[in-house]
């Protein structure tokens, strides 16, 4: 999109003249590495070199946005020589403001040479200017070099003083590194939605661009783009439009924004403040100080001096600027070889300032180290804090049976963003259903049981160690095991639908499973065989256990939620005897099923979150397969309703 550099004047105008045109300038142009310089050009330069690059969305007065690339693309297009230039001085601010200025006082005056040389009667009329430009150069870097040492102080101590602002971690370190929009001016903000809607399109263009590039050579096509955005709220000009920005944020899909993660970020950041060492002022503060020390040696020095070599001071440290250049050289241990002192004072003090030296090139050292560290710190604790909101969560989903897996396809599919694909994985096929919220949902399927090679555990086993889910649920159908009435079990007249407090098609969720499998079989004194379950009894992930607690908020809304302890055993219970001997064993138990067990022992080892979540279809007796659709249908509905809450959204932990 073609700018003129005087429309992106103009534009630059409304930013500087918004409400929050500090915050804004702070967020687009940081200040370089030692806080003096601003690190990138102006907001005009910004503006045109953006739009040089197609990475400015909108004009004024109607709103416009500035993307900005993880890092500048070598194979961008430009529109010409001015652009190309102008992206390089807009990069380079820093250095151009460090050393342009010098550089062209000294290119002058090495062109007045050849003329001073040509003409001789000239050179007695050029030689002061030239002189003054090089004191000038001298002195630009000279004053830069001092300020940029002192910079750093002064900013520890009005941090110290609580004067100071702290950066944003993320618009100072790791906007870099994600596209980000470091600027956004939109003076109606109920047109910001519209305005991140442009945004987010253009930045799906600009990304598949960059993919068609890189893949050119490979033949590939790049139609799906899942890129996150850094939405830096203090480079929104106003107060309502970084309100808007925040609510657009929070809830893309509700302007039609899919596709593109959003993340919002402010001016503030609450993380730990670095140490002064870690920051370098020490080393700032420690220069700083020698230089005064040297400085008030050199004043004393040409006293003693002079009351020695009386008027035979020829190759002696007699004025502040000899005095200043032989302490430089006893920094590093050596001597200047037109200087020579012959004072007492004078060698002592010379013989200690190398230590001075020595002092400073030690701290120097552990003074790097220290930043580095303290850098790596920084950057992992961020990439920590941003990985639960960049990277979607990994929730797999276990089913045994075809019904089971059925359910899952068409409860989550209707929902998911993005269409399902087969995952042919070593001994397993696993099903990409989409996204859900913000989570990756996948399906397996496993044998019914918990023991035989394809059976709950082996196989879970196997897709942990591959896939590395956030969670794991295991849902399906199971039995109930409701004690109140069980009368009606021998009523004729019974229709098998309810049994007490339960109901076929219930919900069932485990706040612990009991493995019944391992049991210790004696007998008692009259001779009666008695059991006595030796199985674990576990609980599942808090984290899930509380989403499901909390997915539906009106609990009539849909089938009653039991949350109890369930039963898991490689049996298939069918009889009402074994029935009853189950409830006898676990008075408390609400159901049961056949791979739970299974489940928790391939996620203990790698401390993988998980639970169990059925839907009542039989009650362990008297078996038809004519409810097993609307139980499977039921659990799968309400695995859904967790994952559309938001609560799977990040990592366990985060």
């Amino acid at each position: 999109m073609a700018l003129s550099f005087r429309a992106a004047r103009e534009m630059a105008k409304q930013v500087h003249a918004a409400d929050n045109r500090r915050t804004v300038i702070d967020t687009l142009r940081p200040r370089g590495t030692f806080g003096l310089i601003r690190s990138r050009g102006p907001v005009t330069l910004a503006l045109y070199v953006a739009a040089s690059e197609n990475r400015l969305v909108g004009r004024a007065p109607d709103g416009f946005a500035v993307l900005e690339a993880p890092r500048f693309p070598k194979e961008a297009r430009f529109a010409g020589p001015s652009a190309r230039i102008a992206r390089l001085v807009y990069q380079q601010w820093e250095l151009v403001l460090f050393g342009a200025p010098p550089a062209a006082m000294l290119l002058v005056c090495a062109m007045s040479v050849p003329f001073g040389l040509v003409w001789h009667g000239l050179w007695p009329v050029l030689v002061w200017p030239v002189l003054v430009l090089v004191l000038a150069a001298m002195a630009h870097v000279v004053v830069l070099m001092v300020l940029m040492l002192g910079t750093p102080l002064v900013r520890w101590l009005l941090r110290r003083l609580g004067r100071g602002r702290p950066l944003d971690p993320i618009t100072s370190e790791l906007r870099y590194l994600q596209w980000s929009m470091p600027l956004c001016h939109c003076p109606d903000p109920a047109a910001v939605p519209a305005l991140m809607s442009r945004v987010t399109v253009r930045l799906r263009d600009l990304v598949r661009l960059q993919v068609a590039r890189r893949v050119s050579d490979f033949s590939v096509r790049a139609d799906t783009v899942a890129e996150p955005l850094l939405c830096l709220l203090g480079g929104v000009t106003t107060s309502a439009a970084q309100a808007a920005v925040a609510s657009v944020t929070a809830d893309p899909t509700g302007v039609g924004i899919s596709g593109v993660t959003l993340l919002a970020t402010g001016p503030q950041a609450a993380l730990r403040r670095p140490k002064p060492v870690e920051s370098g002022s020490v080393l700032a503060l420690y220069a700083l100080g020698a230089s005064m020390v040297l400085a008030v040696i050199a004043t004393v020095i040409p006293g003693w001096e002079r009351e020695v070599c009386a008027s035979n001071c020829a190759g002696r440290p007699v004025t502040f600027g000899t005095a200043l250049r032989w302490l430089a050289w006893r920094l590093f241990a050596q001597d200047p070889p037109d200087i020579v002192p012959v004072s007492t004072w004078t060698w002592v003090f010379g013989w200690m300032v190398p230590f001075l030296g020595l002092t400073g090139v030690l701290l120097a050292v552990v003074t790097a180290r220290l930043v580095m560290a303290a850098y790596k710190e920084r950057m992992a604790s961020i990439r920590k804090g941003l990985d639960g909101m960049l990277d979607p969560t990994t929730v797999l989903i276990m089913v045994a049976t075809p019904v089971e897996r059925e359910a899952v396809v068409t409860a989550l599919t209707a929902v998911a963003d993005g269409t399902p694909q087969r995952l042919n994985l070593r001994h397993h096929t696993v099903f990409d259903l989409g996204v859900v919220s913000k989570a990756r949902v996948l399906m397996a399927q496993t044998r019914p049981g918990t023991v035989a090679p394809g059976a709950a555990m082996l196989t879970a086993k196997s897709l942990i160690e591959q896939l590395r889910p956030s969670y794991l649920l295991l849902t399906g159908i199971c039995y109930g095991l409701a004690k109140d009435e069980d009368r009606r079990s021998a009523d004729p007249e019974w229709d098998g639908l309810r049994l007490g407090r339960q109901r076929i098609g219930d919900i069932m969720v485990s706040s612990q499973i009991r493995a019944i499998d391992h049991r210790k079989v004696t007998q008692s004194d009259s001779g009666e065989r008695v059991e006595i379950l030796r199985g674990d009894m576990v609980t599942p992930s808090v984290t899930l256990l509380d989403r499901c607690e909390n997915a539906r908020l009106v609990p009539g809304d849909g089938p009653p939620v039991h949350i109890g302890l369930m039963l898991s055993g490689n049996i298939l219970v069918d009889s009402p005897a074994e029935r009853q001997r189950l409830i006898d064993l676990e008075p408390d138990a609400i159901g049961g099923e056949m791979e739970g067990a299974g489940l928790y022992a391939a996620a203990a080892k790698d401390k993988t979150d998980w639970i169990v979540v059925k839907a009542i279809c039989d009650w362990g007796m008297r078996k038809a397969d004519n409810h097993q659709t609307l139980a499977a249908g039921n659990a799968a509905a309400f695995v859904r309703d967790v994952l559309l809450t938001g609560g799977l959204d990040r990592p366990p932990g985060r």
